[in-house]
């Protein structure tokens, strides 16, 4: 990859965008320009590694995970079911990318530590996904694919080399983004105090996990 003034141009931009979102845009009614803010926060990262000759499966996480933002900054359930769609997408390349790098590595050792880091992802997404289940209704159709994918996605992170630790740490930070944001949609009444909190926490383990995931990816495969 070729990472020159353009690449770091549209990633500082996107970093702005981030910043933004997360401290003026997060809390404001959904109109198009809070939509463009934000998915400007991984989609100009995304132009800037289109630029730059970067892998096209990474491209390709990255403009599915910029759709993602986009369909859900609206707040609306048609397009949720969009936004689920753009997240899955991005979750099953991101787990090729994962599966590649350790295939080609050779990297396995310590074994254990991945065990238990394997396990706790997978246990944690079976108790996740059975205490969601009464709210799912219709949406399981969508729900439970996407939150496999995602289990899948962090579980096969765990087999990264040591040397892309940053992309373990991010899958586990989008397991964990992904499910404050279900329990939000699906759980929490809409005038619950703790969403003060839980969307802040949605937005910040989201785009640390997507610089995190990147940057391990990146290390993994120099």
């Amino acid at each position: 990859m070729n990472l020159g003034p353009a690449f770091w141009a549209l990633a500082a931009l996107g970093a702005a965008a981030a910043l933004a979102y997360g401290v003026l845009y997060l809390r404001r009614p959904p109109s198009w320009v809070r939509a463009g803010v934000k998915t400007l926060a991984i989609g100009a990262p995304a132009a800037g590694f289109i630029i730059a000759g970067a892998p096209f499966p990474l491209v390709l996480a990255l403009v599915a995970s910029a759709l993602g933002d986009f369909f859900l900054a609206f707040d609306k359930k048609v397009l949720l079911p969009l936004g689920i769609l753009s997240f899955l997408i991005a979750q099953l390349v991101y787990f090729v990318i994962f599966a590649a790098i350790w295939f080609f590595s050779g990297d396995n050792s310590p074994l254990w530590p991945r065990y238990v880091a394997m396990g706790l992802v997978i246990a944690t997404s079976m108790g996740f996904l059975i205490w969601m289940a009464p709210k799912l209704g219709w949406m399981a159709f969508g729900v439970v694919p996407y939150a496999i994918a995602i289990t899948a996605m962090a579980a096969m992170a765990m087999w990264m080399p040591w040397d892309g630790w940053p992309a373990m740490l991010g899958a586990a930070l989008f397991v964990v983004s992904d499910f404050v944001l279900a329990t939000e949609l699906f759980r929490l009444p809409e005038d619950v105090l703790v969403r003060r909190v839980t969307a802040p926490v949605v937005w910040w383990t989201y785009v640390s996990a997507q610089a995190l995931i990147v940057t391990g990816i990146s290390l993994a495969a120099m």
